[in-house]
């Protein structure tokens, strides 16, 4: 992985006017962009309503400051600060309870983890606006910090009006440019940093305990791990959505929970004695039950570092 420098470029695009801040031994551990799309960006806490849908080319990229002591405050005040002085206005602003805890951060369109991780305890989210920004400049930029017991996490939102061909990709000759890592190892990361990772890549339709016939870089980078860590225990935690009765999800996310741990056992090759598998039914959802998006999040199985 490589680190970026004192100065991070919120845009280095050689066609993308650039909004400078500092993010000290941050590295981007994801980027993604979508040249013509919609995203949801609230302008207020969480509620029943909808959060205003944005659209045009979107640029997301997720910043993970390893070692950093820095709250998530700390984190958000100097990228404030930097595109105040750039002419943006804040629209909103809040923090994890005052926000909505996880109704309103699932409301947010993040990268996924392990490259972006939120403390459903510990985040802060900021909307900032420039209504004269040119057409290269994005006129929208959305916020979020958050930490790890040993690292700190920032995603940033840009929304341009830009045309596709005017948004790029950070161009590589520029030295605050970052690679981004293998997703297995920034996984491993987050799951020894915080001591749970969710699984986001497994396949499990509603109602279903049988993982499709498919390869799963999540799987297959923690049977890496596992192997090179012959002392480490997990257990494999798996969760509904609320679709019937508690009695049924308990059972049915159990099955999923075996679902994984046999395929750890029997296709990577992972000891069993370092796992273990459960079910909490719909217990522990992680987003709304009441929709369709909050469903789908909550069918979902989680790995709990037991030892290591």
């Amino acid at each position: 992985m490589i680190r970026t420098a004192f100065l991070f470029l919120l845009a280095s695009a050689t066609s993308v006017a650039a909004v400078e801040f500092n993010v000290p031994g941050g590295s981007i551990s994801r980027f993604e962009i979508s040249p013509a799309t919609s995203i949801r960006l609230p302008e207020a806490a969480w509620s029943s309503t909808s959060p205003p849908i944005v659209e045009g080319a979107i640029r997301n990229r997720a910043i993970r400051i390893t070692g950093s002591p820095q709250t998530t405050l700390q984190l958000l005040q100097p990228i404030r600060e930097a595109l105040v002085s750039d002419g943006y206005s804040e629209v909103y602003s809040c923090n994890d309870v005052i926000c909505g805890g996880f109704d309103f951060r699932f409301q947010l369109d993040l990268l996924r983890e392990p490259a972006m991780h939120v403390d459903l305890g510990d985040y802060r989210y900021l909307l900032m606006r420039n209504t004269s920004a040119a057409t290269s400049e994005p006129h929208t930029v959305a916020i979020v910090t958050s930490r790890a017991s040993d690292a700190g996490f920032v995603h940033i939102t840009e929304v341009f009006d830009a045309t596709p061909a005017d948004l790029t990709a950070p161009d590589p000759s520029s030295a605050t440019v970052v690679e981004d890592p293998t997703e297995g190892d920034a996984m491993i990361d987050v799951l020894i940093a915080s001591g749970h990772i969710v699984l986001d890549d497994l396949d499990f339709g509603s109602g279903s305990d049988q993982l499709s016939d498919q390869d799963y870089t999540s799987l297959q980078s923690l049977a890496a791990w596992l192997a090179t860590e012959p002392q480490a225990r997990i257990v494999l935690v798996g969760h509904t959505d609320s679709v019937g009765s508690l009695e049924a999800n308990t059972a049915l996310s159990q099955r999923r929970a075996e679902a994984v741990r046999n395929r750890l056992t029997e296709i990577y090759g992972v000891a069993t004695t370092q796992l273990e598998a459960s079910g909490v039914g719909y217990l522990a959802a992680r987003a709304s039950n009441l929709t369709e998006d909050g469903r789908a999040l909550n069918r979902r199985v989680e790995v709990v570092l037991l030892e290591r």
